[in-house]
This record gives structure tokens, C-alpha cells and sequence, in this order.
């Protein structure tokens, strides 16, 4: 929770010298995602695919990426809190372990380091680790969402505008399709505060 709201507060600029980080990181993932389409297209072209199926896919993949990407890190941040867990475990076992091969005195050392060590291992790794995945989550989020309601957002209407002409064959943006996509690519970012909240 920590993580997410200074990657809110970075995406936000209440952070000094990093206003602006997490659009421009927004900003990077849809160009990468641009240019993998245009080479994606152009080798489909090469192979007979149509010109706008291949733009319509690209153009869900782009308003899903920030998204998921967001959602990558949330699942990661949450895979290193259960890695810390079961390190601190194994660093106890292996403390216990050491009266089973060690001499009362030097087992005790042992047991005494290994219990320290899961107790960094604990208190230190969640902080170090998961706070600063969850902050750029939250960070993609806060700097992408808001350009997704914005009234001529090209975030929302270039892939509304290729999936009409992936659909119709004509240019277009009719009211529910964009809707749809703001669905779409609202929806990882949702799950990704549902397990922040969890």
C-alpha cells in the first residue's frame, strides 16, 4: 500500500524532480508497442495477413500493455513477499538444523545469525523490494488512466479509430466502442488495485 501511494504521489508531482516519470513511462510503453506493430504489420503484409486484422490486434495490445504491465508488477511485488516469508523460513530451519550437527555452543550462534537474518529477510526485503514494484504500478496507473477520459485522448481514440476500421472497413468512432475499450484497458488496472488492496 506504501508503494502505491508514492508511486500515486510521483505520477501526481508531489514528488520533486520526478514530476512527469510515470507519463513518460506510459509514454515509452506505447511507443515500444507502436513500433512492434508497425514491424508486426509489415511482416504480416509480407505473409498475405490483412493490413486491418493486424491493426486491429495492435491496437488492443496497446491499450492493454500499461495495464498489464502494471498488473506484471503488482503479481511480482507479491511474489516477493511470499519469497521473503519462505526465505526467513528456511533461514530458521537452518538455524534449528544446526543443533542436529553442531556443538550446543556453536548451534547456538548459528541459530542466533539465522534468526537475524530471517528477521532482515522479513522486515527489510517487503520495503526494498515490493514497495518500489507496487510504486511503479500505481505510478503507470495515475499517469495513464487519467488520459484515458480525456475528451480527445489519442491514448483512447487511435485504437478505438483501428479497431472501427478492423471491424467496419470505414473510419469511425462510434460512443460504444469507446466505451468498450475504456473497459478494457481500465480492467487490469483494476484487478491490479484489487490486490494491492488485498
Amino acid at each position: 500500500m506504501l508503494g502505491a501511494a508514492a508511486g500515486i504521489a510521483v505520477a501526481l508531482g508531489k514528488v520533486p524532480y520526478v514530476a512527469g516519470a510515470a507519463g513518460s513511462l506510459a509514454d515509452t510503453g506505447e511507443r515500444i508497442v507502436g513500433t512492434a506493430g508497425l514491424s508486426i504489420i509489415d511482416a504480416a503484409a509480407r505473409h498475405g495477413t490483412s493490413q486491418r486484422v493486424v491493426e486491429g490486434v495492435i491496437a488492443v495490445i496497446s491499450i492493454l500493455v500499461p495495464g498489464v504491465t502494471a498488473l506484471l508488477l503488482v503479481y511480482a511485488a507479491r511474489g516477493t513477499l511470499r519469497l521473503r516469508r519462505l526465505a526467513g523460513v528456511v533461514l530458521v530451519a537452518l538455524g534449528i538444523g544446526a543443533y542436529f550437527y553442531l556443538p550446543h555452543g556453536a548451534a547456538t550462534g548459528v541459530a542466533a545469525l539465522a534468526l537475524v537474518f530471517a528477521l532482515v529477510a522479513l522486515v527489510a526485503t517487503g520495503p526494498l523490494v515490493a514497495a518500489p514494484l507496487a510504486g511503479l504500478a500505481a505510478m503507470i496507473a495515475a499517469g495513464f488512466l487519467p488520459r484515458l477520459v480525456e475528451t480527445h485522448s489519442p491514448v483512447v481514440g487511435e485504437p478505438v479509430a483501428a479497431l472501427h476500421r478492423a471491424l467496419f472497413a470505414t473510419s469511425g468512432s462510434p460512443l460504444w466502442l469507446r466505451v468498450a475499450v475504456l473497459v478494457v484497458a481500465a480492467l487490469p488496472f483494476a484487478l491490479s488495485a484489487r490486490l494491492i488492496a488485498r
